[in-house]
């Protein structure tokens, strides 16, 4: 692991630690997804970021350089992923008590639209893809790419279960929220 790559990687230790911690002042959940969908997810989740941080040098195609590891790309990925988790950050402290690691609706449930949830109705994924792909950047090759696909895919699922429930809750203002606000980038998507 090189300088950048483990950079990276403290940066997103650092901000589990700070999940873990914040975790503890959310609201009761009254309705979660099944502890299988869950654990699907959580399976995907961990795959991808082992793999976006993996050397794949004997492993075929996957050790593919797509990107020549540089002082450059080495900077510009630590960069990217800073910028990714401090946007996670932002996000997670907008949504408070809100927030669950699992597909929940919480007591007292509330559709929150400011700060970065004005730009992204999903923004810690916004976050943490960004940050895994500097992640990614660092590293350069075919497989910490597939890592950052898989963890896309995590996330999509995941953001249609998620709406799903909001929807349910929220009816007609999540409608419109979701009219305004793009789903993962910001004005694209």
């Amino acid at each position: 692991m090189n300088l950048f790559t483990g950079t990276c990687a403290v940066i997103f230790a650092a901000f589990s630690i700070y999940m873990f911690w914040a975790a503890l002042r959310v609201k009761k959940a009254v309705k979660r997804q099944s502890h299988s969908g869950r654990a699907v997810h959580v399976a995907m989740l961990i795959t991808s970021f082992i793999a976006s941080f993996a050397r794949f040098d004997s492993w075929g195609f996957l050790g593919f350089q797509l990107l020549p590891v540089s002082r450059f790309s080495g900077f510009l990925g630590a960069g990217i992923c800073a910028v990714g988790v401090a946007f996670c950050f932002w996000a997670r402290r907008t949504l408070g008590g809100n927030w669950s690691g699992t597909v929940t609706l919480k007591k007292d449930h509330e559709l929150i639209q400011t700060g970065p949830y004005r730009l992204a109705r999903h923004p810690m994924y916004t976050g943490i893809l960004t940050g895994l792909l500097g992640a990614t950047l660092t590293v350069g090759q075919a497989g910490n790419f597939l890592g950052v696909a898989l963890l896309t895919f995590a996330m999509i699922r995941k953001m249609g279960m998620e709406e799903t429930y909001l929807q349910s809750l929220f009816g007609r203002d999540y409608a419109v929220y979701a009219k305004k606000v793009k789903r993962l980038i910001p004005f694209i998507y």
